[in-house]
């Protein structure tokens, strides 16, 4: 016979992996909304000139250990935990280990969330490698992993990666290594 106690804390552990889950569904729609400016309160007319500046895109693979979902989205401001607390932004990037590069022009966030294969949880005890390849013109840029999570996420959204310049108009290869487990994206840049 099972203890009413562990019952209900196992009752209480589904209904809290349930509840993450939903989080980071929403967060996933919430994040969709804001790559194409839609914002849930007012929908607002988007121009053409918005769509290309927030061009990137978003894939997702697997590795005997690791589940790696990559992006490559606008550069994003990434603020120290100092300047976070000091400035309360409501967009962009909290850094939690490491530092954040700047955003200027034909800047691109690159990021990669690993997860475990097996839980299914954000892992931040790894050092991914994270590499950009500009097919057409063979430029490799190695992309810094720092690791952070958005600002308004929270925790939900942890991740490596940083801004690096990346050329617009480009077909890129974006590999992410973990010890001795790799995954590649590709990809086109407008």
């Amino acid at each position: 016979m099972t203890h009413p106690n562990k019952a209900i804390e196992r009752r209480a552990q589904r209904h809290r992996l349930r509840r993450g889950g939903a989080l980071l569904g929403l967060c996933l729609v919430l994040g969709a909304c804001r790559l194409v400016g839609a914002d849930a309160s007012a929908p607002a007319p988007v121009s053409a000139q918005d769509v290309v500046a927030v061009t990137g895109w978003t894939r997702i693979a697997t590795t005997e250990k690791y589940i790696v979902v990559a992006n490559v989205l606008p550069g994003e401001h990434m603020f120290s935990q100092i300047e976070y607390a000091q400035q309360h932004p409501t967009v962009g990037e909290l850094i939690i280990i490491g530092t954040g590069g700047p955003v200027g022009p034909n800047v691109r966030h690159v990021e990669a969330h690993i997860y475990d294969r097996k839980t299914g949880l954000p892992l931040t005890n790894v050092t991914p490698s994270i590499v950009v390849l500009d097919r057409g013109s063979g430029t490799r840029t190695v992309v810094s992993p720092t690791l952070m999570q958005d600002v308004n996420i929270g925790t939900l959204d942890i991740h490596f990666g940083n801004n690096v310049v990346v050329a617009g108009d480009t077909d890129l290869r974006l590999t992410v290594t973990i010890g001795n487990e790799e995954v590649t994206f590709d990809g086109h840049l407008a």
